[in-house]
């Protein structure tokens, strides 16, 4: 029996990874192209450079916003049929489309049509990726062994190191990419990080069929999504969800999509702002394992909180050294930002948000709350993040923003009585 549960855990873990390799690997891609690739190839050169960068940041923001869509949808199919059922067609969509955006004509080409396209196959990859963040973590709550809380909590933790396996893949490949001559890597070259998508589909939709994944599901007694019922007795809920999520999501695109307008801003060059959200990454994906097992010894909203604060006290020195344009400084920065104030948020926020709901509404619960906060930090946050700096010239307006987005996760972490276990809101139906 204890062999095969570690054989079910460890599929598990590597199906949510290869899944978070994939989402991220393509938003990583999505995230770098957009300042160095589609804002010179998929739109009117003949605007303003500034309203140019916004009308590219609109595109990559509104991915965001049919993210709870996807979650809906995706979580009523995952409570209804399984998670793992639900789990292979957002990986097939999500990788699909990617692959697709590689192939798309440019404007020169096609004119409107092209950033027409682009917006489409943006919303279809938002869509898809609203279910795949809930699902796989929740794949691994299948699998949990009674007995050792311990190991769940650091597989959930390692499961979220895809998340920044996945970004720095994508950016390590548009950072090498980069170094092709010019008309080389705007005609042709980046079009190739878009198709290596596929590999990386194929790995996740076999792994995604194993019987042990599918054999471990346990559906909903009823074959109705009960999310509004629950929400009914405990509205807040949701809301709360999205609260805690407001820190993480928020803070990790204003890193790594405002942090490239800024550096480009003050003549950064574009390789090594790439090469310092690369390190950031993998500094960021090395730490999660570790911060999963420190919420076993002091508690998930303990960590989470941490990062709030490492956040919020390093958020000041990040873009000054950036705005240096020393290597070591940029690098450095990158770094720590990523490793102590967005690390220890994500480690722990799968264990977070699914403790909030019943388990015959967990993926549609889970996925709704996981991506309202995408929607309303993580796409409107490089977008406000840009605004203000262009009408400012400065990073004043942002630094308040940042203690907003903390206050508001600080606030739902207090509010939502996080030694609550699951099992309690199930008694109440």
């Amino acid at each position: 029996m204890g062999a095969i549960w570690v054989r079910t855990v460890k599929l598990a873990t590597i199906s949510a990874m290869i899944g978070n390799v994939v989402e991220w690997y393509d938003f990583a891609l999505y995230t770098a192209a957009t300042p160095l690739v589609f804002s010179r190839i998929f739109f009117s050169q003949q605007h303003d450079p500034f309203l140019t960068q916004i009308e590219t940041i609109a595109v990559f923001a509104l991915g965001f916003l049919v993210r709870p869509l996807g979650g809906m949808i995706f979580g009523a199919i995952g409570d209804r049929y399984g998670s793992v059922t639900s789990l292979r067609w957002t990986l097939f969509i999500i990788g699909g489309a990617t692959a697709l955006i590689g192939t798309l004509p440019t404007y020169e080409q096609i004119g409107l049509l092209a950033p027409l396209l682009l917006l489409v196959l943006r919303l279809v990859q938002g869509i898809a990726a609203g279910g795949e963040w809930a699902g796989s973590t929740l794949v691994i709550g299948q699998a949990r062994h009674p007995g050792r809380p311990d190991q769940r909590n650091i597989a959930l933790a390692l499961s979220q190191s895809g998340v920044a396996l996945g970004m720095v893949l994508g950016t390590a490949t548009m950072w090498g990419l980069r170094h092709m001559p010019e008309h080389v890597f705007l005609s042709w070259g980046w079009r190739f990080g878009f198709l290596a998508t596929l590999p990386f589909v194929a790995v996740g939709l076999f792994l995604r069929s194993q019987r042990e994944l599918s054999g471990k599901e346990t559906l909903p007694q009823a074959r109705q999504p009960r999310l509004m019922q629950f929400l009914r007795q405990k509205p807040l809920t949701v809301i709360r969800g999205v609260g805690i999520r407001l820190a993480e999501n928020g803070g990790i695109y204003l890193i790594s999509v405002f942090g490239l307008v800024y550096g480009r801003a003050h003549h950064v060059p574009d390789s090594l702002l790439l090469a310092g959200m690369t390190c950031g990454l993998i500094a960021d994906g090395l730490a999660m394992p570790f911060f999963g097992w420190l919420s076993t010894r002091f508690g998930a909203a303990q960590v989470y909180l941490a990062g709030i604060c490492a956040l919020v006290l390093l958020t000041v020195p990040f873009f000054w050294v950036v705005s240096t344009g020393q290597p070591v400084a940029v690098i450095g920065g990158f770094v720590l930002i990523m490793m102590l104030g967005h690390a220890p948020m994500i480690a722990v926020e799968p264990i977070l948000l699914e403790r909030l709901f019943p388990p015959f509404c967990q993926y549609s619960g889970v996925a709704l709350a996981h991506e309202l906060g995408s929607t309303l930090a993580g796409g409107i946050s490089p977008f406000l993040a840009t605004v203000l700096y262009y009408r400012t010239g400065s990073v004043t307006g942002i630094m308040v923003y940042v203690f907003l987005l903390a206050l508001g996760s600080a606030m739902a972490l207090y509010r939502s009585g996080m030694h609550e276990v699951v099992e309690d809101h199930s008694s109440q139906f």
